[in-house]
């Protein structure tokens, strides 16, 4: 069986020269990754996606109008980005619209992820939620207190969506390996590698050579191996990218958690089968008895205000962290002068070239630079007062004085005006669990529509 990964993620790209190219080799198969926790928070608390309108519809037209013409799936996971319904919404958008504008019509399932409040508090009543990692355990009020919280489907309901005929999978949060291991494991072949298939080739161009941007990947599963190549004639893969994939967001390389198993690549072989494609032995998965899926929820913390400046002052630069001590204290006071308690809102002050990445973690200590970059933030309760403590703070940086101080009108470079940035409403992530279900359907609700000639 021959699947095609288009990108790492829809919106980010691909070549239509490699797509074309693998899709008139014969492919049995369409998928592309939608979304991602590793932008952070926001945009599984905003219900917005953090690629453009007019990439991810690009990708997607492409996609949808080969597999509609080949007859094969096309199955987009963790759509919108979050996976979240609002993620959903935006994404079923497109695919309406491009259904209008290239005149095609087709049975798309449409795969929903994101977990009532109830549900969840009844999972944890019932004992069937616990930490993923060193956190405290999920109580109600936590639940309560998140703006949206999804679960990370796996195969199942992918596979429950191609049983009911659809040609188009819609699906909310979802595992990235899962997208590809749904359709060889329902018709038959090893789950094994099947799963680790689709772990590697999930994020598409990252495991090719040269590294261009992103670009497809095409992953031929057989009996007792898979066989990966990139969809570019001008690129290649080695055993080194591909082997070294398995610790891609993992923190072994031997064991992988997905929903509903383990994978296990002890005894995995990797060999170089000619310049352009690895072939991959030996891989096992091992159901999980509970069936568990990871929780994702997040809250709200406020509303931030950004500001950029930099600074080359030697003096003030020499004594950067006595200033940034004294601009704090500044702005304490000016804050209490509004009637603003300083532990209502925080303000951070990141010196880039001055251990703003690792800070005190970093085992590097440099030379005193010759200028730094300033990124200051606050985040508080309302808009309001994030931006007067912002401006506030932009002032204290702007005029605090210092020894030899002589630049009297003003310690900053300022890049930008307005030089105060609302970034509006800020999330945390608040779950980060998981839940065991009796039932691998039972959390992911599908409808099966019809798109185009009429449907929706």
């Amino acid at each position: 069986m021959k699947l095609l990964a288009t990108s790492g993620m829809l919106g980010y790209g691909y070549t239509e020269e490699a797509f074309r190219r693998a899709v008139d080799g014969g492919v049995d198969f369409i998928g592309c990754d939608g979304g991602s926790m590793d932008p952070g928070p926001y945009y599984l608390g905003a219900g917005v996606p953090f690629v453009s309108r007019r990439a991810a519809k690009r990708d997607l037209s492409l996609m949808l109008e080969a597999g509609i013409a080949a007859g094969v799936p096309v199955v987009v996971g963790s759509a919108g980005g979050g996976g979240g319904e609002p993620h959903l919404d935006w994404t079923r958008e497109l695919i309406d619209e491009i259904a209008a504008e290239r005149n095609l019509s087709f049975d798309m399932a449409v795969i929903h992820a994101e977990q009532s409040q109830q549900d969840v508090i009844a999972a944890i009543e019932q004992g069937r939620v616990e930490p993923l990692g060193p956190i405290a355990p999920l109580d109600p009020q936590t639940v309560r207190d998140s703006t949206r919280i999804v679960a990370m489907m796996g195969v199942e309901p992918l596979q429950a969506a191609f049983q009911a005929g659809a040609q188009v999978v819609l699906a909310g949060r979802c595992s990235d390996a899962a997208i590809y291991a749904s359709l060889p494991v329902q018709r038959g072949l090893d789950p094994g590698l099947a799963w680790h298939m689709g772990k590697i080739i999930e994020c598409a161009g990252q495991v090719v050579e040269p590294r261009v941007g992103q670009d497809c990947v095409i992953g031929t599963l057989g009996e007792d191996h898979f066989v990966i190549e990139p969809g570019h004639a001008d690129k290649r893969c080695t055993r080194m990218r591909i082997a070294a994939h398995t610790l891609y967001e993992n923190p072994s390389p031997y064991e992988l958690k997905e929903p509903g198993g383990l994978l296990d690549t002890r005894n995995c072989d990797y060999q170089q089968l000619d310049d352009r494609s690895v072939k991959v032995t030996g891989s096992r998965f091992h159901p999980n008895s509970p069936y568990t899926v990871k929780l994702e929820g997040v809250s709200s913390l406020g509303y931030r205000t950004v500001f950029v400046a930099g600074v080359r002052d030697p003096d003030l630069v020499e004594g950067i962290d006595d200033f940034v001590s004294a601009c704090h204290e500044r702005v304490e006071r000016e804050a209490r002068s509004m009637g603003v308690d300083p532990d209502s809102y925080s303000l951070n002050v990141r010196l880039y070239g001055h251990g703003a990445v690792m800070g005190v973690r970093d085992p590097v200590k440099h030379p005193t630079p010759h200028e730094l970059g300033i990124v200051a933030d606050v985040v508080a309760e309302d808009e309001e007062t994030s931006r007067a403590i912002m401006a506030k703070a932009r002032y204290a940086l702007l005029h605090t004085d210092f020894p030899n101080r002589k630049c009297i009108s003003g310690n900053l470079a300022i890049p930008f005006s307005p030089s105060d940035m609302p970034c509006g409403q800020v999330y945390k992530f608040s779950v980060w669990h998981t839940m065991v279900l009796d039932d691998p359907l039972s959390a992911f609700p599908m409808q099966m529509v019809r798109v185009g000639a009429g449907g929706r």
